[in-house]
């Protein structure tokens, strides 16, 4: 049995939009990543949903990094100022 199938856990990577650049701990769920992530976040001060896209995975010693792009088609609708980083 691999390393990447006895883990509970891998870290996500945000390569765009709003979450860009921020990663999260996740738990595998039934011993898999998943393929699509809603996020909730408040947008002055409202609440949002992002979705995002599995693409890409890598290991890295016993930790398995998946890369996630945005899906602005499948999100709310939302407008950021170019110095709002507060999400």
């Amino acid at each position: 049995m691999s390393t990447a199938e006895t883990a509970k856990e891998y870290i996500t990577e945000f390569l765009d939009g709003p979450l860009q650049g921020q990663t999260q701990h996740r738990s595998f769920i039934e011993g898999e990543y998943e393929k699509d992530i809603e996020a909730f976040v408040a947008v002055e001060g409202l609440p949002s949903q992002l979705h995002y896209v599995a693409q890409s995975t890598r290991q890295v010693g016993d930790t398995l990094f998946v890369s996630y792009r945005f899906d602005a088609p499948g999100s709310d609708s939302i407008e950021l100022d170019d110095q709002d980083t507060n999400i």
